[in-house]
């Protein structure tokens, strides 16, 4: 009798696990259907939302493919925009997001896609589109050519006014050539500038 006891115990606790795992199962499914029934119903509001900002929808859920090597073997990514919009002849990508995490920049989901998209696909510019406030950044990266080539310039403008003090007319003439050098062979300054 005890045996059958423990059995039906045994048998009542696994099945009362089974159900609340699959009951937990089906929530999690159903708040996931929630939360992307909602960015999708947001992502179309979005376009409304640009047209009002006066922006012009070139393209919807805009599918480009990004091709790069690995080991010397061609690949390929398939990138969707949201939206590419116009304005005043200039483009731009558009990215659309909801939620509590992904509508920050400081998000490196949302970061990186985001350069992937600067970096792939020519663009006049990038927002990010956070539905949930209804807010629209401007988002602008700067890559390492850009920052050396502000690091020649300052370099540049610095060698410019040090010369203007110079007391003697060579060494004027000099750095003159100098700066013709540089303005010619500005990889050999670069150099310098690391």
């Amino acid at each position: 009798m005890i045996e059958k006891v423990i059995a039906l115990l045994i048998i009542t606790i696994l099945g009362f696990l089974v159900l609340r795992y699959k009951y937990l199962e089906y929530n999690k499914s159903r708040k996931l259907r929630k939360r992307f029934q909602r960015g999708n119903e947001l992502e179309k509001e979005a376009g409304l939302f640009l047209e009002d900002k006066g922006y012009t929808i070139l393209k919807e859920q805009y599918a480009c493919y990004h091709t790069y090597k690995v080991d010397g073997e061609e690949q390929q990514s398939k990138l969707i925009v949201d939206y590419v919009v116009g304005r005043k002849g200039k483009t731009y990508l558009v990215e659309v997001k909801s939620g509590q995490q992904a509508i920050f920049i400081k998000n490196k989901n949302t970061r990186r896609q985001l350069l992937e998209y600067d970096f792939a696909i020519k663009n006049d510019g990038i927002f990010l589109l956070d539905m949930e406030n209804e807010q629209l950044y401007e988002i602008s990266f700067s890559n390492a050519k850009e920052i050396k080539n502000y690091r020649l310039t300052k370099l540049t403008i610095l060698l410019a006014v040090g010369v203007m003090f110079l007391p003697f007319m060579i060494v004027k003439v000099i750095a003159v050539l100098i700066f013709i050098l540089l303005w010619f062979y500005p990889a050999f300054f670069e150099k310098i500038v690391d």
